[in-house]
């Protein structure tokens, strides 16, 4: 059961966001791609949670889609085989921010949709539009660490979580995917689709592969977090002991994680990071009014992405990561565990974690492009990569 909404405009931006942004040119793209009408659809699918907290209740999950006019118009089934693409967010920003921004060529889902894609993103339970537990309305709830930031204008005191406990987790977030994998397979006619994940979005991805194999075809991951060998095979007595929320200002977020490791001049364009950072305050209007403002998510609860989990990764993947990211070395061990025997490692200079806002997300669009489409990256099914400051690629 879904709505949907369908619109030929870009989603409305605010207009202060764009103060300082300079104009420059755009990504190339065919004169058949220039041409080409992308619409976006949002839809709500619903599902049945398996969050602890709030077992069994329906639940709302967000999902937009990025298609070409020309492509919708085709029946389900054929037309639709090895095009449609889920792409799966990380810990903070919800789906249309980490991929659809849409401010010239910055629209990862829009560059797979004029390249044939039917490309769709989700918003987890916890983010954007995606229903929100309860649970994350109640700043008591947030890690008692960072209730420092709500102290003590908008928060007196600090206060003991009223519900002590971790709130989604491996489980629930695959049931998440599934229930979205479901009915895209569904609405067009598939068996498989192939998948992206950014991230935290990498765990949440390569955990649902791990549990549904079959209905994956390709996969992209860029910069997975929560990846080690070390990591547990099984779950710990679920609710896990903690709090439910974890929120992140700005100043952590923008400032501190994002520009804060980016060491390469003239990566990041004048006034992204204002943009970026008002559209996260748009995407949460309530955490938005907590203390300096900033994003609500659900803390998590993960087992099982380790080697042994990645040997169960066996479909065609590539991995992308930027040579700023300090995940590099546990992304390169990730590679070298995946049970793929079709799998390349693409490091990307002057990248940080959050590349898609930067110059350096043309890469990310191209090699994404090249992988969903031909199964390869510049020509090879296997290999170790590196993109340099312009974008040109090398084997290592």
């Amino acid at each position: 059961m879904a709505c949907s909404v369908i619109s030929f405009a870009p989603t409305c931006l605010a207009l202060a966001a764009f103060v300082g942004i300079a104009a420059s040119g755009v990504v190339a793209v065919s004169a058949q791609a220039q041409t080409l009408d992308i619409l976006t659809v949002d839809r709500l699918v619903e599902h049945t949670s398996t969050v602890p907290a709030i077992k069994g209740e329906s639940v709302s999950l967000f999902v937009r889609e990025r298609i070409a006019s020309t492509m919708l118009e085709q029946p389900a089934g054929a037309a639709f085989e090895r095009k449609v693409v889920l792409m799966v967010h990380g810990g903070f920003s919800p789906a249309t921010i980490a991929f659809d921004v849409q401010y010239r060529d910055y629209s990862w889902m829009e560059q797979l949709a004029r390249e044939g894609f039917d490309v769709f993103t989700m918003d987890m339970t916890g983010y954007g539009r995606s229903t929100r537990p309860p649970q994350m309305n109640d700043p008591c709830n947030v890690m008692a660490e960072q209730q420092k930031a709500l102290s003590p204008k908008f928060l007196p005191a600090p206060c003991a979580p009223n519900y002590p406990f971790e709130l989604v987790n491996s489980d629930s977030e695959s049931d998440d995917i599934n229930a979205v994998v479901d009915f895209l397979r569904k609405l067009r006619g598939v068996d498989k689709i192939s998948l992206v994940g950014w991230s935290g979005g990498g765990i949440r991805t390569g955990s649902f592969i791990g549990r549904h194999p079959q209905k994956v075809d390709r996969y992209v991951i860029w910069a997975s977090s929560n990846y080690s060998r070390k990591n547990p095979d099984e779950p710990p007595a679920l609710p896990a002991t903690g709090a439910p929320t974890t929120f992140q200002t700005r100043a952590v977020g923008t400032d501190l994680r994002w520009i804060g490791t980016q060491k390469t001049p003239g990566m990041i364009e004048p006034g992204m990071p204002d943009l970026i950072a008002a559209l996260n305050q748009l995407a949460d209007p309530l955490g938005s009014t907590w203390g300096p403002g900033g994003l609500r998510a659900p803390t998590r609860t993960y087992w099982g992405w380790n080697a042994i989990g990645a040997k169960k990764v066996q479909i065609p993947t590539l991995i992308m990561v930027g040579e700023h990211d300090a995940l590099t070395r546990s992304n390169l061990e990730l590679f070298e565990d995946l049970g793929a025997t079709e799998k390349v490692f693409l490091g990307v200079a002057g990248g940080t974690h959050f590349m898609n806002w930067e110059k350096q997300r043309r890469v990310l669009h191209e090699a994404s492009i090249d992988w969903l489409k031909n199964g390869s990256f510049n020509g090879a099914t296997t290999g170790t990569f590196r993109a340099d400051e312009n974008g040109v690629i090398a084997r290592k």
